[in-house]
């Protein structure tokens, strides 16, 4: 019997294994709970996600910055920044944290027990410690982490489709809907669907090659009108298009350089090599799965954000070939999970989520100058602010319009952060100077160690109000002596 066929509508073996898992997972993640939180983008995502409560609406142009005020600006991940508000309103920080823990252990656990009923038990749970290694620096409370259940679930149900030798489920019509509300890495669904449906129509015998090229073509076109299914309609899949048009933004933040080769880098590209290694003694037969995996590893390697698509999505399609083509690999009949194994881990994870509300974690320090604001409140400094782009999601999280903050996937473009490159790494302040004046800045914001600092100590007029570890507050003194005057 054929591999493909053996599994073929098999569920998921979720076993005292996956449970386990789930507990490693959780418990693992559970020792740096502050890490999860240090991102500054979780706080400008709940704070969308607080307005849209208040309003019961989604916003439409930028209401949080004062350089691109009134400008068209979409929250396409809007369902993802709800329920981080939601979960923060109800559950403080320790609520967000324990999310984001619990939808990572979830996802991990599950991906292990598909996996389990096509290889063996170690090799499954070797695939799931691959991708946790390759996901560590990316584990953070943001709306990407929302979407990786549903990128799995999405891939999954591709890859089962294709071993039933029918076209995929209607039910993922949903998945996608919910997922294009969630997060913007939506459209790889697509184009992973596109190119899997080569495999669904090609390998099969010519005589079926029209009924099957029908069906998958319904369900892409189906997939595609699904995709449109947001508040905003068509609308994000142009941002998406936009933000690869443009470029300028992917130059100036981390998570869009190349891949590294640390340890993450380093186990991803090995992951990348095994994985096409897996599918290659059958070409023909795998050759629109190793697209996938090119096109994905291609991705990662330019942009390390897309490492985590790649580690997801390619476990789920090399092991049924990989068992096809290595006897030792396919899985061995086991016994029954009891209830008892199952009790034993519902236990274990009560007990883990009642720690989890225990903890009192709080956004990173180097991303919540607070002692910075409060001085800056103190002294009643008021007007538009130059601050720090890792300061963004804190002061608007504060209700303090910014000069740049996390969302430059659709503003602070134009030439903006190419004009901000240059001003911050100018020899002299002129440039610099020119810039606060273009933007009216009043006072600033910025780590104390940085060019921006450098550049504000140098600046005639301008006065130190606060310094401290994290941040230093600058004004323009001049203003103040005017108001004085007048």
């Amino acid at each position: 019997m054929r591999a493909d066929a053996a599994t073929a509508g098999s569920g998921p073996a979720w076993s005292g294994l996956s449970s386990l898992l789930f507990l490693a997972v959780a418990a693992g993640l559970l020792t740096r709970a502050d890490r999860l939180l240090g991102d500054p983008d979780t706080q400008w995502h709940i704070a969308v996600g607080r307005w849209i409560v208040a309003n019961g609406a989604v916003p439409w142009t930028d209401l949080f910055s004062h350089t691109f005020a009134g400008q068209p600006w979409i929250a396409k991940e809007w369902a993802s920044q709800v329920i981080l508000f939601g979960t923060h309103a109800a559950a403080g920080w320790s609520g967000v944290v324990t999310l984001t823990i619990l939808v990572l252990a979830a996802t991990l656990a599950a991906l292990q027990a598909w996996l389990s009923i096509r290889v063996r038990a170690m090799p499954a749970l070797a695939a799931v410690l691959v991708a946790f290694i390759v996901l560590t620096p990316h584990i953070l409370a943001r709306p990407h982490l929302l979407a990786f259940p549903i990128l799995v679930v999405w891939t999954i149900g591709l890859v089962s489709a294709l071993e039933r030798r029918v076209a995929p489920s209607p039910w993922l019509l949903l998945v996608m809907i919910v997922w294009v509300n969630l997060h913007g890495s939506y459209p790889i669904g697509l184009v992973i669907a596109g190119l899997l449906a080569g495999e669904g129509i090609f390998v099969r015998p010519r005589t079926e090659w029209t009924r099957q090229a029908l069906r998958w073509a319904m369900f892409l076109l189906a997939a595609t009108l699904a995709a449109c299914v947001t508040p905003y309609g068509v609308r994000p899949f142009l941002v998406n298009f936009g933000l690869f048009g443009s470029g300028e933004s992917l130059r100036y933040i981390i998570e869009w350089q190349p891949l590294a080769l640390d340890l993450s880098g380093t186990v991803a590209l090995f992951a990348l090599a095994l994985s096409l290694g897996a599918l290659a003694p059958d070409l023909r037969r795998n050759l629109f799965r190793i697209a996938v995996l090119l096109l994905l590893g291609a991705m990662m390697i330019r942009h390390t954000r897309f490492a985590d698509l790649f580690i997801l999505v390619a476990p789920i399609l090399i092991a049924g070939p990989a068992a096809l083509c290595v006897a030792s690999l396919r899985p061995e009949p086991r016994p029954r999970s009891r209830p008892s194994d199952h009790l034993i881990m519902a236990v274990l994870g009560l007990a883990a989520l009642g720690y989890a509300a225990t903890l009192a974690p709080r956004p990173a320090p180097h991303v919540t100058p607070l002692a910075a604001l409060e001085a800056a409140r103190g002294k009643g400094l008021t007007g538009p602010v130059y601050n720090d782009y890792d300061f963004g999601g804190f002061l608007i999280a504060e209700g303090v319009k910014t000069f740049i903050d996390g969302r430059a996937d659709q503003i602070f473009l134009g030439g903006f952060m190419d004009a901000l490159d240059r001003a911050q790494a100018a020899s002299g302040a002129e440039k610099f100077a020119a810039l606060l004046a273009r933007h009216g800045i009043t006072w600033a914001i910025v780590r104390t160690e940085s060019r921006d600092a450098a550049h504000l100590r140098c600046l005639v007029g301008w006065t130190m109000l606060h310094e401290d570890a994290v941040a230093a507050v600058y004004y323009d003194a001049r203003r103040e002596s005017a108001a004085e005057r007048s």
